[in-house]
């Protein structure tokens, strides 16, 4: 006998199971095991697999998929082995007619029962968010405001439920990051350098690392700091479009920046592109371009690179900013045509 189980979500795929680590604490309370779903499939396939049959509590308990647990079925057929359930009548020659019916309705129930759960829990998120409540983490700049929980039973338990309220200290941090990015129009790496130059000022969210850019990234794009709890930037670990995100009818905690800053906040990053702030230390010293980042083509609306020329042939460096487009590519050979202009963009401006 060998012993093959999984702690996960049993709507995973069978190819995609057996991945995660919570079985680890079970194994080590002295339950035993020989392997997940996939080393169970594996050993089934071998040319001399170390099982016969394959027994399982309830027909559920394999997954909560109908499509994948019929395939687990499936496979372990095509190798000669059986699948039977606790709760079922085991037959060595192959499970009757009304066996089949039965399991087939549960393995129906039990992705019923699955979707059912998912979808009740997701209404009830959506209510917990749009009433206020946190969820996950508390974002830096705010502390955890705890409150009893409504439910008497998990009160009793001393489970509470958590507002945002703004920290002393590094509330103010945030409001200022948002203003050096909106107002003054400066990079991520300056805004980092500008922050680690004072840690006791500005404390960074883990000491040990510092401010660095994708701390910072990920900060300006919380839309919490405007004071409206938001629901679902996030699902199955891939990040969603603003336009489905869930936000609350009103501000359900006080704000760090408005809702006007922030999305001024969300644009920067595309205004800004790459361009160097003054502070940042060239790495081509003596080389500057006063109008860097300044200057956009009004034909296509793309931000001007800076470009020099010395030489013999030149008295002194010659400067000059450039339109980015490229004749000799197809795709931006786009004629934009407005009351001013109508033709292709490409022009130099002598600085």
């Amino acid at each position: 006998m060998a012993c093959y189980w999984d702690v996960e979500s049993g709507g995973i795929d069978l190819e995609q199971r057996s991945q995660g680590r919570a079985w680890e604490p079970a194994a080590a309370a002295g339950i035993p095991r020989d392997g997940g779903i996939t080393d169970l499939l594996a050993e089934a396939r071998s040319p001399m697999p170390s099982f016969a049959v394959v027994v399982c509590e309830d027909i559920e308990r394999s997954a909560r998929d109908t499509f994948n647990s019929l395939k687990l079925e499936r496979e372990l057929n095509d190798q000669g082995i059986p699948l039977f359930a606790t709760d079922e009548p085991a037959h060595i020659d192959g499970i009757n007619p009304t066996t089949v019916l039965v399991r087939r309705v549960k393995q129906g129930v039990a992705e019923w029962y699955r979707l059912q759960l998912k979808e009740k829990v997701w209404n009830g998120l959506k209510e917990h968010s749009l009433a206020g409540w946190n969820l996950g983490t508390v974002p830096y700049g705010y502390t955890a405001e705890h409150h009893p929980h409504p439910n008497p039973a998990k009160n009793a338990d001393g489970r509470t439920k958590t507002r945002l309220a703004i920290d002393p200290v590094r509330g103010p941090v945030i409001t200022l990051i948002f203003q050096w990015r909106v107002s003054d129009g400066l990079g991520l790496p300056t805004i980092a350098a500008r922050l680690n130059a004072d840690p006791g000022r500005y404390p960074a969210p883990d000491p040990d690392t510092g401010w660095l850019v994708p701390t910072l990234h990920h900060l300006l794009a919380n839309p919490k700091y405007t004071g409206y709890m938001v629901l679902g930037r996030s699902r199955r670990q891939r990040p969603m479009p603003p336009s489905e995100w869930i936000w609350s009818a009103q501000p359900t905690h006080p704000a760090l920046v408005g809702k006007a800053t922030w999305d001024a906040a969300q644009r920067a990053g595309a205004e800004h592109g790459n361009v160097r702030d003054i502070e940042i230390p060239s790495t081509r010293p003596g080389r500057h371009y006063r109008l860097r980042s300044r200057l956009w083509c009004k034909i296509c609306r793309r931000r001007m690179r800076g470009a020099a020329r010395t030489g013999p042939a030149y008295r002194a460096p010659y400067i000059y900013y450039r339109c980015p487009h490229d004749r000799s590519i197809p795709r931006l050979c786009t004629v934009i045509e407005n009351e001013d202009v109508g033709v292709i963009g490409g022009e130099d401006v002598r600085a």
